[in-house]
């Protein structure tokens, strides 16, 4: 069962921004949708929090096995059912103009692990009632999930690398300059970014973990 969360890289959710948008005359219907589905995410997060507690709980201790496991399965499901649809924001994303081509690898990736994570929902709640259908989105969803990780790790380190350059310069160059609020200011707000960068690898290191012990 894969355990995703779609949103791994630093940083609070961007408003959606229609790109090379052209005037209409009504609402859009998709970026309704993206904006309602992006509207999930905390409460997504919240009932993972929970999940992932009670599993360090249960590798700390299995005194509450008995009830937290129960628990657990549940958490999951809830969150398979919260992001359902989830798919139609990569699609949407593939469908802009000017992306590069790790952009659309990630975004075929993603909707694939949002595909998969949706068909496994549905057999699971007894919509799809195929065992073998059930296995595959499983497989599959996990597999498109592990490959998402990796890519975004990457991402980030290389972000990593760049943000310790960066402040290695800026605060060379701010020693000649002592006491300047200006400078603390853009000192205080690189070291944000930096700080958030690293709290996401944690993350994703934290989900690579858990994705390599589910089937694959």
């Amino acid at each position: 069962m894969t355990e995703r969360s779609s949103s791994p890289l630093p940083g609070a959710l961007p408003p959606v921004r229609m790109k090379n948008a052209t005037p209409s005359t009504g609402p859009d219907p998709v970026k309704i949708l993206i904006e309602a589905i992006l509207l999930t995410e905390g409460r997504d997060k919240i009932v993972k929090l929970v999940q992932y507690t009670s599993r360090l709980i249960l590798l700390l201790s299995t005194t509450h096995v008995k009830r937290l496991k129960p628990l657990i399965s549940q958490m999951s499901m809830t969150r398979k059912v919260i992001k359902l649809g989830h798919g139609i924001h990569p699609y949407h994303e593939l469908s802009q103009k000017g992306i590069t081509k790790y952009e659309i690898v990630r975004a075929i990736v993603e909707f694939i692990n949002d595909f998969w994570d949706d068909v496994y929902c549905l057999s699971r709640i007894g919509f799809l009632k195929s065992p073998k259908v059930e296995h595959l989105s499983e497989i599959w969803a996990n597999r498109a999930w592990m490959a998402g990780i990796i890519m975004d790790l990457q991402v980030l380190m290389q972000k990593r690398a760049k943000m310790a350059e960066k402040l290695k310069d800026v605060q060379g160059r701010f020693l000649t300059v002592p006491g300047s609020a200006e400078n603390d200011v853009a000192t205080q707000k690189l070291h944000t970014e930096a700080f958030w960068i690293e709290v996401s690898i944690l993350k994703l290191l934290a989900d690579f973990g858990f994705c390599g012990t589910i089937p694959f």
